[in-house]
């Protein structure tokens, strides 16, 4: 049994290697297997989040390490359905890594999966996480635009929150280091 618990500790080391290897060259940070959302740097998060080609590739090369698909550059070669389940996963990413900049700014609560390995979140995607994919999570109390929250429509609760990213965006391109 240990020797199972081995092998699968060591596969997921591997699959984290493959992930993070182009974002150790990228950013000043060491990643593993354990790395969470929350984990990451104020300078590494905020230039996950923008949008762009950096931003892009960067989010490519992980989730195709992690899949064992090759690196970002290769995205675009790839089959149809293998470019359409990436790109599946990295709009649930990107908004992932935008909920945690969310929660840092302490605009937003209820975000579980900044505390799940990232390798996890895009490894167990299809099987754990693609339901998450269109959850959002609470605006705090403490923002200005709480009444305003609790006025809207539950159902159109999501649109608030992702209404706020450009705003968020903003304040992380300015200042990552005080975000």
């Amino acid at each position: 049994m240990a020797k199972i618990l081995d092998m699968k500790e060591m596969r997921q080391q591997l699959t984290a290697k493959r992930g993070f290897e182009e974002w150790t060259r990228r950013f000043a940070q060491t990643f593993d297997e354990n790395t969470r959302l929350m984990d990451l740097d104020d300078a590494t998060l905020a230039k996950l989040i923008q949008p762009g080609e950096e931003s892009s590739m960067a989010i490519y090369e992980f989730i195709m390490g992690v899949k064992g698909l090759g690196t970002g550059t290769r995205f675009h070669f790839l089959e149809n359905l293998d470019k359409m389940a990436i790109m599946d996963i990295t709009l649930f990413f990107l908004d992932q890594l935008r909920f945690e900049a969310m929660r840092r700014l302490g605009w937003v609560e209820g975000t579980p999966n900044s505390s799940v390995p990232m390798v996890d979140l895009v490894a167990q995607f299809a099987d754990r996480f693609s339901a998450d994919k269109h959850r959002t999570p609470t605006l705090s109390s403490s923002h200005p635009r709480y009444k305003e929250y609790l006025q809207t429509f539950e159902g159109d609760r999501p649109s608030f929150i992702r209404r706020l990213i450009p705003e968020m965006l903003e304040i992380y391109k300015e200042n990552p280091e005080e975000a």
